[in-house]
């Protein structure tokens, strides 16, 4: 088996809590019972309570767009303790729980902002890992 076959077996496994399809937020908040299903087949449940914090920082024209969990991308490319969030409205909501301005569709976060996002929205948030 190749290193290349290998590395990808090993991401596919350290990826396999990931959602086979992510909810929006508008569905989400609608929803008795918030979960999506992973790629192993487990149950991802979102609690109530960071769904109404996120539903305050986001307006309500764009519950539809913003896809929970939201996905913290760990690429060794971006160097040691940073990680990188993708999309509008998910770039919104990781600014402003950071208190940082936002500037494109991408952010990239370093360790100590991962663990303040991680301890506000830890049902809401899932690592992603990629290679460089």
């Amino acid at each position: 088996m190749s290193t290349d076959r290998i590395i990808q077996f090993e991401l596919a496994r350290l990826n396999a809590h990931l959602p086979g399809q992510r909810i929006t937020l508008k569905d989400a908040l609608s929803s008795s019972n918030p979960q999506v299903v992973a790629k192993d087949g487990s149950k991802h449940k979102f609690e109530r309570m960071e769904l109404e914090y996120i539903s305050k920082i986001v307006h309500a024209d764009d519950w539809d767009k913003l896809r929970l969990p939201i996905l913290i991308a760990v690429n060794p490319k971006l160097g040691r303790g940073a990680a990188e969030i993708s999309g509008e409205v998910e770039v919104k909501v990781i600014s402003q729980i950071l208190g940082k301005e936002r500037r494109d569709q991408e952010i990239v976060i370093y360790r100590p902002e991962i663990a303040v996002v991680r301890a506000k929205l830890p049902t809401t948030t899932q690592y992603f890992f990629m290679v460089g």
